[in-house]
């Protein structure tokens, strides 16, 4: 009878390693396929007739900003896509929880196609930059309720291993949202007090100092405290 028992659970736990490797091979398409499809908006304005780009850099320029959207997309996708397959590693089950949540950041990651493609033919629009944004601050929040439900709320979810390291993270990650937060705000106030256009984007660079602070202050404040 414990043999069978035994052979009950170890079946058991073979379909559920198989589950969880469906649910890590689809998110792993998607991000694939998000990655395709910005990739392949980097293409030459519609133009008439037979023309040499040896003889039209010009329309090579026209190409800088979507191409700047790509790297910086290709950027944030490939971190969150790295992230994800960390915590992942550690996963022996699922839940309806747990799929859902996943689902969810694979929504928002989905969406990064049309934002980057709006941002670059918007021409500087506002609506745009805060589409683009929001993205971007909706993936960061959706990852972190991700993470704190697989090492905090539903722990019997994981392997059975020191997690110290990712609590650690997660607390960094929490902080690093709250600056994101606030660096986003920072630049809607600055970009809605600029009245000339052409100084508009001069509100990014609070971007520049987010990193910074959080690099040079908030990461040594919470090594520090774990020590």
């Amino acid at each position: 009878m414990s043999i069978e028992n035994n052979e009950e659970i170890t079946l058991d736990e073979i379909k559920k390693e198989f589950q969880v490797e469906r649910m890590i091979l689809f998110s792993d398409a998607v991000f694939a396929i998000v990655i395709t499809l910005m990739a392949m908006e980097i293409k030459l304005p519609e133009t008439t007739g037979n023309i040499s780009l040896d003889l039209q850099p010009s329309l090579l320029i026209h190409l800088i900003p979507t191409f700047i959207a790509y790297c910086v997309s290709f950027f944030f996708i490939g971190t969150i896509w790295y992230q994800h397959l960390k915590m992942f590693s550690i996963i022996k089950d699922y839940d309806k929880g747990l799929v859902i949540r996943n689902l969810l950041l694979l929504f928002f990651i989905g969406l990064f196609p049309f934002s980057a493609s709006v941002i670059t033919k918007a021409n500087n629009s506002a609506v745009a930059f805060y589409l683009y944004i929001g993205i971007i601050l909706i993936c960061i929040i959706v990852q972190y309720f991700l993470f704190h439900y697989i090492l905090v709320k539903r722990p019997e979810l994981r392997i059975n291993v020191n997690i110290e390291n990712q609590l650690l993270d997660l607390q960094k990650r929490k902080y690093s949202l709250i600056g994101f937060i606030v660096a986003v705000s920072l630049i809607i106030v600055t970009r809605s007090l600029i009245t000339d256009p052409n100084f508009k984007p001069l509100s990014t660079l609070w971007m520049v100092l987010f990193p910074l602070v959080y690099k040079f202050y908030l990461v040594k404040k919470i090594n520090a405290k774990a020590v």
